[in-house]
């Protein structure tokens, strides 16, 4: 019954019968905060590599540039233990701990106080 009365509110609305009107404002709004929710609950919990980090919120800047010139330069606020989103490798053969979502707020908060423009020191 029910898929019925669709199927015949579909062919009267294609048929121009029934008019509905929709706010397109209404809609843009929806649909924005829509993607902005499904986007922070995707990265909640998530941890990322060095690799991912670079890619996803450095443009592609090489691992030792991040290194240097984010690690490095802001190690004490990005520090796990100081309530950030780094838990540092420790040594050879130990990989970086990125807590995703804290990272990219981070990084949006934070993005002027980076030279993205840096050279690596030779």
């Amino acid at each position: 019954m029910k898929q019925l009365l669709k199927k015949g509110l579909m062919a009267l609305m294609n048929k121009g019968v029934i008019n509905i009107q929709i706010d397109q404002g209404y809609i843009k709004q929806v649909v924005k905060d829509t993607i902005n929710t499904a986007l922070e609950r995707d990265l909640s919990g998530v941890t990322w590599s060095m690799e991912e980090f670079r890619n996803e919120c450095c443009g592609g800047k090489a691992s030792r540039w991040v290194t240097y010139y984010i690690f490095t330069d802001f190690k004490d606020e990005i520090d796990y233990r100081n309530g950030g989103w780094l838990i540092p490798a420790k040594g050879r053969g130990q990989k970086h701990i990125i807590f995703a979502k804290q990272a990219k707020e981070w990084i949006e908060r934070n993005k002027y106080r980076i030279d993205w423009t840096a050279k690596l020191p030779e």
